[in-house]
């Protein structure tokens, strides 16, 4: 029974669309992650900072769900230190809510936060966006940034998929 009952669920998570999942090595940024299938990515300059888009595959999740996924490595600020950052995201700042989760890992030099922002968009609609950040301090020269966004009430559908993403995002060594 116990021989079924593990290959019942081997098949499961072989089946599941994370295990099927690959990593994505970006040659330019040496940014690395993981790629849910059917998810393509995009270079693209902003603020003369190379930004890695991450496109879902569906139409709804483009839309309706608003799905914006950013990876980008830069250099740090001189106030860009983890507790710092932290203590940012911990206070409401304009539009942007205290952040619901912020955990610092001062050994891996990484900050991971949820929060949830707010913008006006077409004829006046307020919405609100719940977003999963994640911070790296990889040398004093490189901070690796990830950011999963998507529509506040979209974000639990998705969620799984947005954490395979930036919560695998890593540097290569230079």
């Amino acid at each position: 029974m116990s021989a079924i009952f593990r290959m019942l669920v081997l098949g499961a998570l072989l089946a599941s669309p994370l295990a099927l999942a690959a990593t994505y090595a970006d040659p330019v940024s040496k940014a690395r992650f993981t790629l849910p299938p059917g998810w393509k990515v995009r270079a693209s300059v902003v603020d003369r900072v190379r930004v890695l888009k991450v496109i879902p595959p569906k139409a709804d999740q483009r839309e309706r769900a608003a799905i914006e996924v950013q990876i980008g490595v830069r250099k740090p600020g001189r106030s860009d230190t983890l507790p710092r950052l932290a203590a940012m995201f911990r206070q409401e700042d304009g539009d942007r809510e205290a952040a619901n989760f912020v955990r610092v890992n001062q050994k891996t030099g990484r900050l991971v936060t949820e929060y949830r922002d707010g913008r006006f968009v077409s004829n006046r609609l307020w919405i609100v966006r719940h977003n999963l950040h994640v911070i790296q301090l990889v040398d004093k020269n490189r901070l690796l940034e990830a950011r999963c966004t998507a529509n506040a009430s979209e974000f639990k559908t998705y969620r799984r998929q947005m954490e395979s993403i930036c919560l695998s995002v890593a540097l290569a060594k230079k």
